[in-house]
């Protein structure tokens, strides 16, 4: 009832001999609440996104972070016309409504 339809590109790749290469981008649409990120919510995101505009935002599907370890880069999500990058991802299975939680940064202007 309170989720919106938002627009969430998510970055594709491999690597070639060892070497992370980009792909193309894929676009998609998901349900999610957007909330205010609480303080609480902003400590979970890493230093440098703490002073950023922020949403937390609940639903599906499922929003990918960024992960150093695999080369990967962060989903982006469209916000009112701003875009914002996915800092901190968890799963919400409580056996009532499931969905995931995400906390989102906007993006520094270009």
């Amino acid at each position: 009832m309170f989720r919106r339809t938002l627009t969430v590109t998510r970055p594709t790749g491999d690597y070639v001999d060892g070497i992370w290469v980009p792909g193309t981008p894929y676009t998609f649409e998901g349900r999610y609440s957007v909330q205010p990120a609480s303080p609480d919510d902003m400590q979970r995101l890493p230093e440098g996104r703490r002073g950023r505009d922020a949403y937390t935002l609940y639903g599906e599907p499922e929003l990918l972070q960024a992960d150093a370890n695999a080369g990967t880069n962060a989903d982006r999500v469209e916000i009112d016309g701003a875009t914002f990058e996915v800092g901190a991802t968890q799963e919400w299975r409580n056996g009532i409504i499931p969905h995931h939680r995400a906390v989102v940064t906007r993006e520094p202007e270009q």
